[in-house]
């Protein structure tokens, strides 16, 4: 007659390995966070950057379409922002119809307008002269978005540290 052995394997996780391997994820996310943050603030800060190089472009356009000037008008400060308008002081921080494209520090939490001129934009270009705006993060990364006499746009890194984009 054949015996049949009735033992059965353990399985599933003891309260020790289970604690051990909680510890391990814990620590293990504690060294990622940082870095995903830091990652998260600079592709903000690219956005910010793109953004605004496509407004620009786009507000060349639309002078010519429309056949008068439009405005790039920024607010410094905590709550920064940028608008293009049809009038030149439209300002950007209050909804207004003088405004055709409106970007809020709000939309992109973490970037930082370090320095912005106004400038008048017309079918054939810049009227007032070329324009410098520079974003930045709380860990020093840069980005500045500068605006020929032509009307062109450009994006470059003052300090070389944001990939993707060419040492200004």
């Amino acid at each position: 007659m054949a015996s049949r052995c009735s033992g059965r394997g353990q399985s599933g996780l003891t309260l020790i390995e289970l604690v051990i391997a909680l510890a391990v994820l814990a620590v293990l996310s504690s060294i990622a966070l940082p870095s995903l943050g830091q990652a998260l603030h600079r592709q903000r800060l690219k956005a910010a950057a793109d953004t605004l190089a496509s407004d620009l472009a786009e507000a060349r356009f639309e002078a010519a379409r429309r056949g008068l000037p439009l405005h790039l008008v920024f607010a410094g400060g905590e709550g920064w922002c940028y608008a293009v308008a049809t009038a030149a002081g439209c300002d950007c921080r209050a909804a207004q119809a003088c405004q055709l494209r409106t970007v809020r520090a709000a939309d992109l939490p973490g970037v930082a307008l370090l320095d912005s001129q106004d400038a008048r934009i017309e079918a054939g270009g810049v009227a007032a002269g070329a324009t410098r705006t520079l974003f930045g993060t709380k860990k020093g990364e840069q980005l500045l978005v500068s605006l020929s006499l032509l009307g062109r746009s450009s994006v470059c890194a003052p300090g070389g540290q944001v990939s993707g984009y060419p040492r200004c």
